[in-house]
């Protein structure tokens, strides 16, 4: 009886060991045959269009997740080029290059080089060679301005140049004026940059004070030709200064110059003795009085040009000469109420430059931050992918 009570708690057990374990076999057969009932029943709700649509949808992310990662890929190249090339150790390796380029073409124009066919190539050679390389920087600013770089004078000026320089490479004239390759440097040299900006400032002065210097070398021009144009063929003068326009224009500009004005003028005084007052008439006008107006134009703008560039950072002016356009103003004087109004005119336009400026940059650094917003998200999900996997 004994021995018979473990062998039915043992059955009993092995009865209740596989009660308990048969339930959740159920249950998950239950549940498996619930989900796959589910899961048809997912797919019978289903219906044409939405796989359609999901299809559809699956197609256009795929190009455009592709577009996003080339637009990526260019975005980059740009920010890359950009960044080489306007690195100011870059900026002053191109103007070395250009310096030595320049020195290289005028010893090129020596004896010593041009009647040897050795040397005369390996300066042809090293020449064709500072041009790549100005051709590449040229080609990374286009990929990192684009279009853009057509609004940029000095990038345009760049462009030009060494266009020229590869279209009559071949033309043994026009290679001559590969020398103006030297003329970059006012596009990488601060101080010459601002200089020929000042120039470009003067030039309605400029263009007025010439017509005028034309204008009285045209009058005189005409008298000079009507009173003085037998005296060659008399014999009383060694050229013909006078016997038409365009050799009594180039007379006259020589005149101008002072170059032997003194001699032309006593051929014609010794058969009109009245000829010296036309000639120092001409003199005094054009040599002392136009030219001088020209040189001191240009030496305005040239001394200004510290100033201009002052105020323009600063945004500041003259508040002396303010209070005394309010007062004259006051007193009714209204030449001195415009003062103000040119001075804040000045500070408007160069406020208007500088957020055009700043609005340039603002837009690159949108760019560049879409960009590394991009990039971020992108090594997200590198990190969720691979921490799933």
């Amino acid at each position: 009886m004994q021995e018979q009570k473990p062998g039915r708690s043992m059955s009993s057990t092995g009865r209740k060991s596989s009660k308990m374990l048969q339930p959740p076999a159920m249950d998950d057969m239950d549940q498996s045959e619930m989900d796959h009932t589910n899961a048809n029943d997912d797919n019978d709700n289903k219906t044409p269009a939405d796989d359609d649509r999901s299809q559809e949808s699956a197609r256009h992310e795929s190009p455009r997740s592709k577009l996003r990662e080339a637009m990526d890929m260019i975005n980059q190249l740009r920010y890359r080029c950009g960044t080489i090339v306007n690195n100011e150790n870059v900026q002053f390796f191109i103007v070395i290059l250009i310096a030595v380029n320049a020195i290289m073409m005028g010893v090129g124009t020596f004896d010593f080089v041009t009647e040897n066919p050795e040397v005369d190539h390996a300066f042809e050679t090293t020449d064709k060679v500072f041009l790549v390389i100005f051709t590449i920087e040229l080609v990374m600013q286009f990929i990192f301005h684009g279009w853009r770089l057509l609004l940029d004078g000095w990038l345009v000026f760049d462009l030009i140049v060494i266009a020229m320089s590869w279209t009559f490479s071949q033309v043994q004239i026009i290679r001559a004026f590969r020398i103006f390759r030297a003329l970059r440097l006012i596009t990488r040299i601060e101080v010459m940059k601002n200089l020929v900006l000042a120039l470009f400032g003067v030039m309605p002065r400029m263009c007025a004070i010439g017509i005028l210097l034309f204008l009285v070398s045209y009058i005189f021009a005409v008298m000079f030709t009507q009173l003085f144009k037998d005296l060659y063929a008399e014999g009383a003068t060694s050229e013909d200064y006078f016997g038409r326009m365009d050799g009594t224009f180039f007379t006259l500009f020589q005149i101008m110059t002072l170059d032997s004005w003194a001699d032309i003028a006593r051929e014609v005084m010794v058969v009109h003795r009245w000829a010296w007052l036309p000639f120092i008439s001409f003199v005094i006008i054009t040599g002392f009085i136009v030219v001088n107006l020209i040189i001191a134009v240009i030496c305005d703008a040239i001394s200004a040009l510290n100033d201009d560039e002052k105020a323009k950072l600063e945004g500041q002016f003259d508040t002396n000469k303010a209070q005394e356009a309010d007062e004259d103003s006051q007193n009714g004087d209204g030449e001195g109420a415009n003062l103000p109004e040119a001075d804040v005119q000045e500070q408007l336009d160069s406020l208007e430059a500088q957020v055009e400026e700043l609005t340039r940059v603002q837009v690159q650094t949108l760019y560049t931050l879409e960009y590394l917003a991009r990039q971020l998200q992108r090594s997200r999900a590198m990190e969720e992918r691979n921490e799933g996997l």
